[in-house]
């Protein structure tokens, strides 16, 4: 049976997406690959494409990594000498292109079988946020559809067949396992999001399964979560878009109990927050409505192990500057303590016009 602390390295218990869902990807360029037993060669420079770009225009850049693939390929290392400079593995990120990740997207229909590469924007996560963007690639299995070419033995003008969902099971798990190789840097699995889950992407991280291990459960404490789909779930947390505003001293913090009965919690998933934190959320957010600095009664929240919403409670004074039900406790410990801010409550206008004008 597989155990819960399986789950960074068994693809196959996460992954049941894998035949569904169909998005097509338009690419521009292509780039020299090789697979152990054969050898492609690029289409030819006529082949219909835009404007050449240049190399700092991240946004528009598109690559085919691979114009065909197999069922039973086994790896998957590129060189793409014309990669943006500035998203490069050892150059700065500047302000056109800091919020911009590479993205690999897996195309497989009845018209094209290929591999692409390009930049996508990226929104902020607990699990990103401390390490350079030059180090993910998000790997994107959206687009894989029912035609494949079924051996690597095939002639080169072999037609796409349908594959089974086995096939494509054991392609994607033989995919993440491996990694894929970039300009001789190697990406790893590193986890994805809930929403990723659905949508069938992930990121990939420049280092090693065993460091990318570490990294994982520094961010908080699973070995106590069996189910490998309840731990991939509460990893995934990690990985919702969320943007992180201060560090928090979980000394600051009190665990309190939920407002409950036999059968119903009231306070399910809403703890509590100082007016004096609050405030300096909505300093640091750059908080305004109408030019008009507010601070928002409630604030939709990640850190650490908790999720969650905090109801502003002007009574709280002390020490304790967040006060966190039970219920909002996912999983316990994590070295992180970046405090991260999904959402936040909005102005009413004639509201917030009656308690600052009248």
């Amino acid at each position: 049976m597989l155990r819960g602390q399986d789950i960074l390295h068994d693809y196959r218990c996460i992954i049941p997406w894998l035949a569904a869902k169909h998005i097509c990807v338009t690419s521009t360029n292509h780039a020299h690959f090789q697979i152990p037993g054969r050898t492609r060669t690029p289409p030819s420079p006529s082949t219909p494409s835009v404007a050449k770009m240049s190399r700092n225009d991240a946004r528009g850049f598109r690559k085919i990594l691979q114009d065909a693939f197999y069922i039973d390929d086994e790896v998957w290392s590129y060189q793409v000498p014309d990669l943006p400079h500035s998203l490069t593995d050892d150059s700065p990120r500047t302000d056109d292109s800091k919020e911009l990740v590479k993205s690999i997207s897996v195309v497989s229909n009845n018209e094209k079988l290929q591999l692409v590469l390009s930049f996508q924007p990226i929104s902020p996560n607990r699990a990103v946020s401390s390490h350079p963007l030059d180090k993910f690639i998000i790997i994107s299995l959206a687009g894989f559809r029912s035609q494949v070419l079924s051996s690597n033995s095939g002639s080169a003008n072999e037609r796409p067949q349908p594959a089974t969902p086995r096939e494509f099971s054991d392609y994607t798990v033989r995919l993440l396992r491996a990694g894929i190789s970039l300009n001789t840097v190697h990406y790893n699995f590193y986890g994805h999001s809930n929403s990723q889950l659905k949508s069938r992407s992930c990121f990939l991280f420049a280092d090693s399964k065993e460091n990318i291990r570490r990294m994982v459960e520094s961010l908080g404490d699973f070995t106590k979560i069996k189910t490998v789909a309840k731990k991939a779930k509460r990893i995934g947390l990690l990985f919702s878009s969320a943007e992180v505003v201060m560090t928090l001293d979980p000394s600051r913090c009190q665990d309190i109990p939920d407002v409950e009965t036999n059968d119903y919690i009231f306070t399910d998933g809403c703890g509590l927050i100082s007016g004096v934190f609050a405030q300096e959320l909505a300093r640091r957010r750059k908080i305004v409505f109408r030019e008009s600095r507010y601070t928002p009664s409630v604030y939709q929240i990640r850190y650490r192990g908790y999720k969650g919403v905090l109801m502003l409670d002007p009574t709280m004074t002390g020490e304790y500057l967040v006060k966190f039900r039970k219920s909002m406790k996912k999983f316990s410990g994590g070295d992180d303590h970046s405090f991260s801010v999904v959402e936040y409550s909005k102005v009413i206008p004639h509201v917030f016009f009656y308690s600052n004008y009248m």
